[in-house]
């Protein structure tokens, strides 16, 4: 099973770098103190490996074979445990009411995909589970600094949340700001981001 990511993720560099994405770090005081945590495109690892080091057990998946080889070797480099799994998001079947945390960053699909899969990842978070989510908004286009070329692809904080019915928001945001992740997410964002709390 190959990826076009394969190309992206050769070589030594980390192409997002190995720090968790800055909402990630910053939801930290929200985590439960342990737990089943799920990153979904977990690339290289470093949102996953964050999250292990938060002290929950914690699974990556992801489509291409080189990020998850080098998520293996950052979990190894911080002494962190990260399930990691090969599969295609949306062909990713996922028990219901199983984790606890549900992370996605940056993964963008087109509907009705996008809405399934979202639907999917709610339905797999435990009651009063958390899905934390970064998504480029379809502004993102024009600053042409990361992110898918289709518009498709990208959605506005309201569809996002319509998307992910289910979750009570503790925190819904579209920003544009500057961004600093590696060397393919750099300079004026436009960005969406959601914490969830799964309704009990």
């Amino acid at each position: 099973m190959s990826s076009p990511w394969d190309q992206r993720y050769l070589g030594e560099n980390y192409v997002f770098g190995t720090g968790p994405n800055e909402f990630i770090r910053r939801i930290r005081p929200y985590l439960p103190a342990q737990g089943k945590a799920l990153d979904l495109a977990t690339g290289e690892g470093r949102n996953a490996v964050f999250l292990a080091e938060c002290g929950l057990h914690t699974e990556g998946v992801d489509l291409s074979a080189v990020g998850l080889e080098k998520a293996a070797k950052l979990a190894a480099e911080r002494g962190v445990t990260v399930d990691l799994r090969q599969a295609d998001l949306l062909a990713l079947a996922l028990p219901p009411q199983n984790y606890d945390v549900i992370t996605s960053v940056f993964c963008h699909f087109t509907e009705p995909d996008r809405s399934r899969f979202l639907q999917h990842t709610v339905a797999a978070l435990k009651p009063n589970g958390l899905f934390a989510g970064v998504f480029y908004h379809p502004n993102q286009i024009a600053n042409g600094t990361g992110g898918p070329s289709n518009p498709a692809m990208l959605g506005t904080l309201a569809e996002m949340q319509a998307a992910l019915n289910g979750l009570e928001w503790l925190i819904a945001e579209h920003r544009d700001h500057e961004l600093n992740e590696g060397s393919r997410h750099v300079g004026m964002s436009s960005v969406v981001y959601l914490l969830g709390k799964k309704a009990v």
